[in-house]
């Protein structure tokens, strides 16, 4: 656009100059927007990719050591299983199948009978501990195809205050019926000290978790005393529903939004997390964020506050030209539409009529034997009672697209655009009899009463063929209500019916 068009349209439309403006500037900070947003998403989805590769490799681990117990425990029941092996010296037996566990996580390893007390163990072949109360020994007892089975993290009773979980078999006896529960203990220290390997941010978090919520282990410790359950959050439920996932959550605990991807550990009830802070995450992003918002609000503002100077310079000059136009469609009178503008109303309804089928409807108002009126009560009332006229008029005008305009005198014209020929006679009814029984009152000044006559004609697209035949026929139905004794509506359809009969 050149310089002097720029300036034409400033000069008409300052407004619409302004808030093209401000859309430009609008625009330039949605850019803006749209680019720090998708570099956040970038490093949201950098964030993720990171965690759900560490997530992968603590579940590798994880899942080797819970293969190597179990393989122990396969090995161990096999064992116990053989005759010869059955038949040995108990203490040569202990050393043979308990003494020789090598992984360092192994806290104890042993064998219970059918009522939970221990047979025979690592720890010595004379121990009368009894489990009966474990989780894993209830489980094993009441089902016989639960096969691998990780515990709930439990305090050893072989090792006051330490923690640990149990990986075991169930043990059958020849018929068939439960023997006992070969035991694997894993300290839980040997999970914090793999989270404790994985760096995920000054307030990031790494744990492992069962799937009714109870907490194995954290990174760091959580400062909450005894058993700590997850159960209770809201977004829990995605763990345990889904093998693997991602999603962002307030932590229970701290109140901290953390991004969690989350990996069920297979053939287990252990889910491994791998949870960041987002505050961690989005570190370098929300610097960015400052530079390039600061910068692009900057010049959006300067360049907006320049072009709405332009704006404020014409506005006075265009609230002028606003105001002369109303002026020249307004009845000083009444405040309705002149004349004029009545014709510009009409021709549009006219032509909008011509385009979608509906209905268009006229009324035609005169206030009956108003130049007796007049010269009864003078000119002064006679003003008043035509500006109650026009009240009366727009308070039932009043949908948007009606318009009331005054046609000349005493006499008024009401154009409803989609009203029937129905809708018009109510409308024009309740006109009539708010002008007789209605107060007549003007800024409190009393007023004589009178009445109305109204002619109404409607029109749809295929009939009449032109506006002027749709008026005709409302000054017609006016004048038909003159002739019927005044103060009433007539209809240029019941005239048209009344012809026909």
């Amino acid at each position: 656009m050149t310089t002097g068009k720029l300036a034409v349209l400033a000069g008409r439309h300052p407004l619409i100059v302004g808030m093209l403006g401000s859309l430009m500037s609008l625009g330039v900070l949605a850019i803006s927007l749209i680019t720090l947003l998708a570099s956040r998403e970038a490093a949201v989805e950098h964030a993720h990719e990171t965690s759900r590769n560490v997530t992968a490799v603590l579940v590798s681990n994880i899942a080797r050591t819970i293969e190597t117990s179990n393989n122990s425990l396969l090995a161990l029941i096999s064992a116990l299983d053989k005759p010869v092996v059955q038949s040995m010296d108990p203490d040569l037996r202990h050393e043979l199948l308990f003494d020789r566990t090598a992984a360092m996580y192994v806290t104890g390893m042993g064998v219970t009978d059918d009522r939970g007390r221990v047979v025979d163990g690592c720890c010595s072949s004379s121990h009368t501990w009894d489990f009966s109360d474990r989780d894993y020994f209830i489980v094993h007892r009441q089902s016989a195809n639960v096969g691998l089975y990780v515990s709930s993290v439990y305090r050893a009773r072989s090792r006051p205050g330490a923690q640990s979980i149990a990986i075991s078999r169930r043990m059958n006896r020849p018929d068939g019926s439960f023997g006992g529960v070969a035991i694997v203990a894993i300290d839980v220290e040997y999970f914090r000290q793999l989270l404790t390997k994985l760096d995920v941010g000054p307030k990031g978090v790494t744990a492992i978790v069962r799937t009714d919520g109870s907490l194995v282990a954290r990174n760091p410790p959580s400062s909450r005393t005894g058993q700590v359950n997850v159960g209770t959050s809201a977004v829990f439920p995605r763990m345990v529903n889904q093998d693997s996932g991602f999603y962002a959550a307030r932590s229970i605990s701290d109140g901290v939004l953390r991004l969690y991807t989350f990996q069920r550990i297979p053939g287990t009830p252990l889910i491994a997390v791998v949870a960041p802070a987002e505050s961690d995450v989005l570190g370098s992003w929300k610097q960015l964020s400052w530079i390039v918002g600061i910068a692009a609000s900057s010049v959006s503002l300067a360049f907006c506050a320049a072009v709405w100077l332009l704006a404020f310079a014409l506005r006075d000059q265009v609230k002028t030209q606003v105001l002369l136009t109303e002026l020249t469609q307004t009845d000083a009178l009444t405040g309705l539409k002149n004349r004029r503008a009545l014709d510009e109303v009409l021709e549009n309804e006219w032509s909008r009529l011509q385009r979608h089928d509906g209905y268009l409807s006229l009324l035609f108002v005169d206030a009956d034997n108003f130049k007796k009126y007049n010269d009864s009560h003078g000119h002064a009332q006679g003003d008043m009672a035509l500006q109650h006229l026009a009240a009366c008029i727009k308070r039932h005008a009043r949908r948007r697209g009606d318009v009331a305009a005054r046609y000349g005198g005493e006499e008024f014209v009401v154009v409803l655009p989609d009203t029937d020929e129905t809708g018009a006679v109510q409308i024009a009814e309740a006109i009539r009899r708010e002008v007789e029984h209605g107060r007549h009152a003007v800024a409190s000044a009393k007023i004589s009463p009178f009445t109305v006559s109204i002619g109404c004609a409607t029109g749809r697209r295929s009939r009449p063929s032109s506006l002027d035949e749709l008026t005709n026929s409302a000054d017609a139905a006016l004048y038909a209500a003159k002739r019927s004794g005044r103060n009433s509506v007539v209809s240029a359809g019941d005239i048209a019916a009344d012809s026909a009969a």
